[in-house]
């Protein structure tokens, strides 16, 4: 294959293999072996296919299972929320290292009165984000 293909082609070729494995579900190198593409194009198709138009994926839901350690666009309850919560709490710890290492640093220094209101706001979201996401 060649190594300059578009992520909606990439995309298309690990959702054809996968609504093709069902509920069973593919392990990444079982990806690549059924699509014939590099590991950087299957990631590049994963990726793609994660944040796609519904009309790439219709109803179907693109899915981690890290019990299994198998992808699936099938939706099962418990494997959907898990992976959901996985992304959650990593765009979660983004967030927040952008927060206390440059918005809230800067706006310390900062006289603009938004930016301060701003600053106290994301502080209290970061907070409830945090305990929200916290192990019970």
């Amino acid at each position: 294959m060649t190594a300059h293909l578009r992520a909606e082609v990439t995309a298309q070729g690990v959702f054809d293999v996968l609504r093709r494995a069902g509920a069973r579900g593919l392990s990444f190198a079982e990806v690549m072996d059924e699509t014939g593409y590099t590991a950087c194009q299957v990631r590049y198709g994963m990726s793609y296919l994660r944040e796609s138009l519904p009309e790439l994926k219709g109803s179907n839901v693109f899915t981690y299972d890290v019990r299994d350690r198998v992808y699936r666009i099938v939706y099962i309850p418990d494997v959907a929320e898990s992976y959901e919560l996985i992304g959650i709490r990593s765009e979660a710890t983004r967030s927040y290292r952008v927060l206390t290492g440059t918005v809230i640093p800067h706006a310390k220094h900062s006289s603009a009165k938004q930016l301060r209101i701003i600053k106290r706001h994301l502080e209290l979201v970061v907070d409830e984000v945090d305990d929200i996401l916290a192990p019970a």
